[in-house]
């Protein structure tokens, strides 16, 4: 923190500026270009699988003890018809951790697609950064399922990849010597418009890290960052240009279609929230009785 308004250290801002300038030609990352190819024809008997979720979360305030998770699964061949949509929900106890919940439907319904031929889609990280922040227990959870995950992955040989959209990774940022800055930022000016970089291994830290590796993909804009398990470097091409058409026949031309479809139909409405509510409410059952009858 310094003193004074923004005004009077204006000076900050045009170092930090200097120093993104002198960043963007330290970063040793090689870059490849895309073909501008009719995505149609790129996904022509692809099948690939969407996965995401939602929750609702209980509420003290007013009562209600009791929250809810969903997810869905969504199953695509282009060019084939076929689409199959799958909803899959439970309820949980507000001592149970709603996000691990969630968490592992997902993995579930991930684990259940890996047939070695599917591109699977996942909406987020496969690097669990933030189990640092939580107790030993829940953290321990989350890794189990996630190592599993990128084993049965290598094992099926099914391709995965966790697609974050506006990703704030500072994973070569950090080997520039400039942590404060982010990967997608310092990289936007330098790939030109359907790019993407070579794949990067992750650093081991948490204790899976070294079996995800990433890349930035730049359809418009901030690139996206793809990340999926290490064994598949060797065929990141075709992944990237299978997520490439993916996003280009989305609704914003930068967003995988088949994780549009997902989180359209894992989304918990309004409507079956009030329901949820109504239904808690007008049951009789004291929260206090409720809290210590639910497991």
């Amino acid at each position: 923190m310094r003193r004074g308004s923004i005004f009077e250290n204006v000076g900050m801002l045009k170092e930090m500026v200097r120093e993104l300038e002198q960043a963007n030609g330290e970063l040793d990352v090689e870059i490849k270009g895309l073909q501008d190819e009719n995505p149609l024809r790129i996904l022509d008997g692809v099948r690939v699988v969407g996965v995401d979720g939602s929750e609702f979360s209980p509420l003290r305030e007013l009562g209600i003890p009791v929250g809810a998770v969903q997810a869905s699964r969504i199953k695509v061949t282009h060019g084939s018809g076929e689409y199959h949509v799958e909803i899959f929900s439970d309820f949980v106890h507000i001592e149970e951790n709603l996000n691990l919940k969630r968490f592992a439907m997902e993995i579930e319904l991930l684990m259940e697609s890996m047939d070695g031929e599917s591109y699977l889609f996942y909406d987020g990280s496969l690097l669990l950064s933030f189990v640092s922040e939580l107790n030993t227990k829940i953290a321990r959870e989350y890794m189990k399922l996630m190592t599993k995950l990128i084993k049965e992955s290598e094992n099926t040989s099914t391709p995965l990849i966790g697609y974050i959209d506006r990703s704030y990774a500072k994973d070569l940022a950090r080997r520039c010597g400039i942590p404060n800055s982010f990967d997608a930022g310092l990289l936007k000016d330098i790939m030109p418009v359907m790019s993407y970089t070579q794949p990067v291994r992750c650093d081991k830290n948490l204790g899976y890290e070294d079996a995800i590796s990433f890349s930035y993909l730049k359809i418009v804009g901030l690139p996206s960052r793809i990340e999926f398990p290490a064994w598949m470097e060797d065929d990141i091409q075709e992944c990237v240009r299978i997520v490439l058409a993916e996003s280009r026949i989305g609704s914003t031309g930068n967003y995988p279609y088949i994780l549009e479809r997902a989180h359209k139909y894992a989304a918990i409405t309004a409507k079956e929230k009030d329901t949820m509510m109504r239904v808690v409410k007008s049951s009789g059952v004291s929260f206090k009785w409720i809290s210590k009858v639910i497991p």
